[in-house]
């Protein structure tokens, strides 16, 4: 972005004959418009715009998913440097640029900016939710890393009533009329008894079972869990 017309084409129709696919835009307005629309590996922003600071632009886009950003403009001192990258400038290019420097500088911040978000995209796959599978039909709990859990009747009810909650509390005395239990054996365990056989369950095959009780709240099961 450089509001010079004859130094903004100047650089756009260079990068352009060299591959890269080009914006020019003259304002700190028509930047922000365009950034609502499109994406952006890179980012070229002059200091010194008639509407805006290079400045606030950079720090501005280094707050989201950002570009990768290089400051280009005629202001030389250590001071602007230091503010450069301070607001988020990756490199710091002084005027006048060689067109060849500027086109390696682009390329290679743009393999860095694509890599980074290849890296973030694998990263956050790997964050995806285990999923606990309650096999109806088989009378199973499947635990993520593939290991089961025989269930029992009232044990498969409990699994199926928690999982239609989404992972939300669910109150005793609702559970309990869904396992058959009347209103006297919510307060005298038999909820209970049966979240300890599940729990017992689980510890036997070394699975950390996700099933909380909160006390005076509810049950929830704290795992993304789904019936097949």
């Amino acid at each position: 972005m450089e509001d010079d017309h004859d130094l903004r084409q100047g650089l756009a129709e260079y990068l352009r004959l060299s591959g890269i696919t080009v914006t020019d835009l003259s304002s700190g307005i028509s930047f922000y418009k365009a950034s609502r629309t499109d994406v952006f590996d890179i980012a070229i922003l002059d200091v010194n715009l008639p509407d805006a600071s290079g400045f606030e632009l950079a720090r501005d886009l280094s707050a989201e998913r950002r570009p990768g950003i290089i400051m280009l403009t005629a202001r030389t001192g250590r001071d602007d440097r230091i503010r450069g990258y301070a607001e988020g400038a990756d490199l710091y290019l002084t005027k006048p640029v060689d067109g060849e420097e500027l086109l390696l500088a682009v390329r290679n911040l743009a393999r860095r900016v694509r890599t980074a978000a290849v890296t973030k995209a694998e990263r956050i796959d790997a964050r995806q939710p285990a999923v606990w599978q309650i096999e109806t039909q088989r009378r199973l709990l499947v635990a993520p890393g593939g290991v089961s859990l025989q269930l029992s009747g009232r044990e498969l009810l409990l699994l199926e009533y928690l999982a239609q909650a989404e992972g939300a509390t669910v109150a005793r005395a609702g559970l309990a009329k869904h396992l058959g239990y009347g209103e006297m054996d919510v307060e005298s365990r038999s909820l209970d008894a049966v979240l300890r056989r599940l729990r017992q369950k689980a510890q036997d095959c070394s699975i950390d079972l996700p099933l909380l009780v909160i006390h005076a709240v509810g049950i929830r099961f704290s795992a993304l869990l789904v019936r097949t």
